[in-house]
């Protein structure tokens, strides 16, 4: 889905206004948690969910549950609650985190709130870039290139996967702009 012009601005903008709101220098990495505990949303492993339901990992639908869930945001009224795949790595639990913390940085109603498929589909996609963005922003990635940082030292810094890491690079320019 194409975003509308000005979103990645945008998007960049709400960012660098988040970090500073918690004080974060330029450089410094963006801790999903902190962020969660900033905006005041609660944030719960799925198995702490397993339990309550009295369910244990060897059942055949939570074995199936681990497999499609990463993340997700459910409503008690107009309060936002996240719920995370406790079984997926720090990299990849810091971007489902904030997936859905850009979900409500970017104010999205919940999922099958009668909004439509098209808006229900365009939110999905300024979640994913600005949840990106959270994760690595441009002047960050134009630091990485900039400074000839490798790979290894970029991914383990700023707690990223490598693909991450690579389209961060590509989407921002950095890579073009330090060639």
């Amino acid at each position: 889905m194409k975003l509308i012009r000005g979103f990645k601005t945008y998007s960049e903008r709400l960012v660098l206004d988040v970090r500073a709101e918690m004080g974060l220098g330029d450089l410094d990495t963006m801790d999903m948690e902190a962020l969660a505990r900033h905006l005041h949303i609660p944030y719960w492993p799925l198995c702490q969910f397993l339990d309550a339901a009295k369910e244990t990992k060897a059942c055949v639908d939570v074995v199936e549950i681990y497999k499609r869930v990463s993340a997700f945001t459910f409503f008690e009224g107009r309060r936002r609650h996240i719920v995370y795949n406790d079984e997926h790595g720090p990299a990849r639990h810091r971007s489902n985190m904030a997936h859905e913390l850009a979900h409500a940085l970017l104010q999205h109603p919940p999922r099958d709130s009668g909004t439509g498929k098209v808006v229900e589909e365009n939110n999905e996609a300024e979640a994913a870039w600005t949840g990106g963005v959270l994760m690595l922003p441009a002047h960050q990635a134009r630091h990485i290139a900039a400074s000839r940082m490798t790979y290894a030292t970029a991914e383990k810094q700023f707690q990223l996967s490598p693909e991450m890491l690579r389209f961060r690079l590509n989407v921002t320019g950095a890579t073009k702009m330090a060639a």
